[in-house]
């Protein structure tokens, strides 16, 4: 006997139980992703209605400037590999960045930069994808969005992998996807 049927529910009562539940919100607007100095010279042409700024820590927010709050969010973090180092991205900024997001409209339009647009910019971008699409389909609706050659920042990727119950799909999907640049490749030889 199954567990429903035990409770003395029918599987037509689960069923509408189930329909008359609201559906988890996900991000659904627009996405673009810029370079911190493209989206401060862009902003009009770019028209956002809600502006996501990565930060490097220690350094000023040269990005657009003058949004209200409540559509500006703001995070800090380093472009880097580990987990354990100090400024290191974790899980209750994901939780953060994907509760902003999923706020705002669908005819919204969500502008998320970086310092360059490359990095932690694209993966923020794909793992807020990833909230509506397959991994595979949010890697393939990210180059569009971005201006630059995107290379995004696997630990970023691994933890929305985490946030989104996704089990290394979008890690997957992602090293299928990009390819990473002659600087990209320059950087991680230097050790930076």
């Amino acid at each position: 006997m199954s567990e429903t049927m035990a409770q003395g529910l029918s599987p037509d009562d689960v069923a509408s139980e189930e329909a008359a539940q609201p559906a988890r919100k996900r991000f659904s607007a627009e996405l673009v992703v810029r370079g911190q100095s493209e989206a401060r010279r862009l902003v009009d042409e770019i028209a956002p209605t809600h502006i996501l700024s990565i930060l490097t820590p220690g350094r000023a927010n040269l990005g657009p400037k003058g949004f209200p709050e409540e559509r500006h969010l703001v995070v800090s973090f380093a472009d880097v590999e580990s987990a354990k180092d100090t400024d290191a991205p974790n899980e209750d900024m994901v939780r953060r960045c994907l509760a902003f997001a999923r706020a705002i409209p669908a005819e919204g339009r969500l502008l998320v930069h970086g310092l360059q647009g490359v990095r932690r910019a694209p993966a923020m971008g794909l793992g807020l994808l990833a909230d509506r699409l397959s991994p595979a389909e949010a890697a393939q609706a990210l180059s569009p969005a971005c201006s630059q050659p995107a290379d995004p920042q696997p630990l970023v990727i691994a933890l929305f992998d985490k946030v989104l119950g996704l089990d290394g799909q979008l890690k997957a999907a992602a090293a299928a996807r990009f390819v990473p640049g002659r600087n990209t490749l320059r950087r991680r030889i230097a050790g930076e």
